[in-house]
């Protein structure tokens, strides 16, 4: 996926990335609205500081040979994300007793978008696995819905998740992916630390 960087007229940075129309995959077809984004798929510009994101459906297919002039004349026409809104895309209520109020949206702000659409994301793992991605309302075991992460018979489910995932870059894909089945540090027999796997304990080093 490419990911170019530029400077907006007000000095921000900015990152613009795109997803394509065969990484996605609608769940219904029904909202006339987005059709043409699931078939051309859209160009999503965020600044690096991630208080700004637009998106653009649909967009030039050579955005990435493009000049960072002509990136700033796309992101002048591109869709921006109310920022109430893209807060509450963002918004992880972390606590199960439910301390975080939600970030309640003004009826104007609250437009239909990409990520009210029922969709299917594809991307492939480092090392060349391919995970879909997609939101499972009622989960087999009987909890609330998940953002599930499917590879074969295998499968991962991330609560909570942010809404704006169905256009995230791959990167923030696969962290995503690493919260929902964090790793448990390995360590050696005695919390002992060694340079390699067959090395003796430390303090226990053989003469050479």
């Amino acid at each position: 996926m490419a990911v170019r960087e530029f400077t907006g007229p007000d000095g921000r940075l900015w990152r613009a990335w795109e997803i394509r129309p065969e990484s996605i995959h609608p769940i219904t077809r029904a909202e006339d609205y987005l059709s043409e984004c699931f078939t051309t798929g859209w160009l999503v510009f965020e600044t690096v500081t991630g208080d700004d994101k637009r998106r653009l459906c649909p967009y030039p297919k050579a955005w990435a040979r493009a000049t960072d002039n002509q990136l700033v004349s796309f992101l002048d026409i591109a869709d921006t994300v109310p920022v109430r809104k893209l807060m509450a895309e963002r918004q992880l209520v972390n606590d199960p007793a439910g301390k975080t109020k939600p970030i309640q949206v003004p009826p104007e702000d609250d437009k239909l978008d990409i990520t009210d659409i029922p969709v299917v994301r594809s991307f492939k793992y480092p090392g060349g696995r391919l995970w879909a991605v997609c939101v499972v309302e009622h989960p087999e075991d009987g909890g609330p819905p998940a953002l599930r992460f499917t590879a074969g018979a295998r499968y991962l489910d991330l609560r909570p998740w942010p809404k704006d995932w169905v256009d995230a870059p791959e990167p923030r894909l696969i962290e995503m992916i690493r919260s929902a089945a964090p790793r448990t540090p390995s360590v050696p027999p005695g919390g002992l630390n060694r340079r390699r796997y067959n090395d003796p304990p430390s303090g226990q080093l053989e003469a050479r």
